[in-house]
């Protein structure tokens, strides 16, 4: 599921880019900000399973698992390729198909260190692949078909291309006919023999949205999104004729066939389904699966007694499927479901998502970043309390401290490989929100609340000390010496006078444009990340007589800001990362970019280097 509002957040980018003096656009790497690393990846989207190995595309890029053992799947190695929908892989190349990348093409003849050889950027979203020869063939979105010469891997080159009516989500290939499930128009059946000119030979237009496809004899299955499953005799190419249809266990995404049985795997708490399709005209559900608290069946493999289970939120799930009735877990690579904050202290960064528990990243190779520490995604057993909803994070000394939905949840950091959560705290009114330490004090923000003083002294006995009521949504909080900054989505901008912890005071109050969400501060100016309004500095100098002095426009929803010498980085949605020029506040400018795979959500810095917790992973860049 790629980026919505990505052509908005890329034309806006573009346009800024060539606006400034010998820039031509963010192809040009000085204006680039660099990528360094990443972790935690989540969104896992496809799997090529090749004897002990299972070669995985993920939102990021290629993962390669060692699955020798079932039950603990090891990850041998990771290549960051900015986007990773499908994958094949053929001898010692892996061709993934990388949404608005592109194709990527890896050697994987070492699978320890996996390299780029080629790419190409496709006309559409590549999202899918399938591989013949000297041609890779991609299902590309609305752009249709492409039909990629790889014979020289290091520099791919478009063949030929065919716009089909839909949006090419998935392909097979067979006898030089390829088999496309186009999205809204159904199957497409597509000579490829002269790879150059792609001619139609024959459609079905299905009732639904045609997402995946697998081919077995002389039947095509098709994950028919809301409509379920379709089973279309291909036995004619010219005049495929569905013979069966199937109400799927949700929206029908993925299928796989292997003899007999089909497994097709559904989004929307769906699962997946083994069916009999011995009779393809009367195909019989042998089973319905559970597995896990999301069951996203984004993709499904079958080979012999063993289906893998791409879960878009919880990872890549391996069942044992002897027993077709009643399939057991074998094993499973565990992902987070979201990134969505982050923090750090001293060479460890930590950050929280929804249903994911707190993730612990070891930063002593910026390159290699790693998780150390992964918690549960349940707080306290004996409690069966559940990390939903989550907020803010931060960390001060030994703790670290999460907000969520309900309350602030503690951890004891001491061992950042072992994190242990030690403390909920119930919120004392409204949805806590954001959080920040300093010294024996927490402020806490929280939904129509306003803003709670938490005394810390024993951070496993807090005690709220003082507050200050304020409508609406406050996602926002710095505090710097005598006052604390609140950035309000639909009242703006607050001063607020709190050397009276027990009693703060409103100083000031400023209606900004846009949604108010994250603040820094520093000497007489305040930051706001103001979403579709972008940057806007505020000049603090006079606490009781705020005013804006400068902005910078958003090319999506600006939700989070950090300041590093004479630069803000702002997190900003489907745009990514801007870094923006302050030296003078009056006139902010774009400096450098970085469009992450997924959403920029909130930036925090670690020493030169920023980083992003970009819904999908955290990344490091500098």
């Amino acid at each position: 599921m790629f980026k919505p509002r990505l052509v908005i957040g890329i034309l806006f980018l573009l346009l800024l880019l060539n606006a400034l003096p010998g820039i031509s656009g963010p192809s040009q790497n000085s204006n680039m900000l660099s990528f360094v690393g990443s972790a935690l990846w989540t969104k896992a989207h496809d799997v090529d399973i090749q004897g002990k190995r299972a070669y995985c595309a993920f939102m990021n890029g290629l993962v390669i698992l060692d699955i020798s053992d079932l039950k603990n799947p090891v990850r041998i190695s990771q290549l960051y390729l900015g986007g990773g929908l499908a994958i094949e892989v053929k001898e010692t190349l892996a061709f993934v198909a990388s949404g608005d990348k592109g194709l990527n093409i890896i050697d994987v003849s070492d699978p320890k260190n996996p390299v780029l050889r080629g790419k190409l950027d496709t006309e559409g979203d590549a999202r899918d692949v399938a591989v013949d020869g000297g041609f890779a063939f991609v299902a590309d979105g609305r752009a249709g078909l492409a039909v990629v010469d790889i014979r020289n891997p290091a520099t791919p080159k478009l063949a030929g291309a065919w716009d089909s009516p839909g949006e090419s989500m998935g392909i097979v290939l067979r006898e030089k006919l390829a088999y496309v499930a186009d999205g809204s128009a159904g199957l497409r059946i597509i000579d490829v023999k002269n790879p150059e000119k792609p001619a139609p030979v024959g459609s079905l237009d299905t009732d639904g949205t045609s997402e995946g496809i697998a081919l077995s004899g002389n039947y095509a299955y098709i994950a028919d999104g809301s409509a379920g499953l379709k089973f279309i005799d291909v036995s004619s190419p010219s005049a495929p004729r569905q013979v069966a249809s199937l109400s799927a266990s949700g929206y029908a995404h993925s299928v796989s066939v292997d003899g007999r049985y089909l497994c097709a795997g559904s989004l929307y708490d769906g699962g997946y389904q083994i069916l009999d399709v011995t009779d393809p005209a009367a195909p019989a559900v042998v089973s319905t699966n559970k597995y896990t608290m999301y069951n996203e069946g984004w993709g499904v493999v079958l080979k012999g007694n063993l289906a893998c289970v791409v879960d878009y939120f919880s990872g890549l799930f391996f069942m044992d499927v002897s027993a077709p009735q009643k399939p057991v877990t074998a094993g499973n690579f565990f992902t987070p479901s979201t990134i969505v904050a982050a923090a750090v202290q001293d060479r460890y960064a930590y950050a929280i998502g929804e249903l994911s528990g707190l993730q612990v990243v070891d930063l002593s190779d910026p390159a290699r970043m790693d998780s150390v520490g992964p918690t549960s995604i349940y707080f306290l057993d004996d409690l069966d309390v559940i990390l939903r909803g989550v907020q803010g994070l931060t960390v001060s000394g030994r703790y670290a401290y999460v907000t969520d939905r309900w309350s602030v949840k503690i951890f004891d950091v001491s061992e950042p490989a072992k994190p242990k959560p030690v403390r909920i705290f119930n919120a004392p009114g409204g949805a806590p929100r954001a959080i920040v330490v300093c010294g024996n004090t927490a402020y806490i923000t929280a939904d129509n609340a306003g803003l709670f003083v938490i005394d810390i002294n024993n951070p496993l006995s807090p005690s709220v000390v003082g507050s200050y009521k304020m409508p609406r949504f406050t996602y926002g909080l710095a505090v710097e010496g005598d006052y604390a900054y609140l950035a309000n989505s639909d009242t703006g901008f607050h001063i607020l006078d709190i050397r009276k912890p027990a009693a703060p005071v409103l100083v000031a109050s400023l209606k900004l444009d846009g949604e108010p969400c994250g603040v820094a501060v520093r000497g007489d100016f305040a930051y706001v990340a103001s979403g579709p309004a972008g940057l806007q500095i505020i000049d603090i100098g006079q606490p009781a007589a705020p005013k804006v002095r400068g902005s910078f426009p958003s090319g999506d929803f600006s939700s989070s800001v950090v300041l590093s010498g004479d630069s803000a980085y702002i997190a900003d949605g489907n745009a990514g990362v801007l870094k923006i020029a302050i030296g003078n506040p009056a006139a902010p400018k774009l400096e450098a970019s970085f469009d992450t795979p997924g959403e920029a959500l909130a930036v925090a810095l670690c020493g030169p280097l920023v980083l992003v917790a970009d819904s999908n992973s955290l990344i490091l860049l500098k």
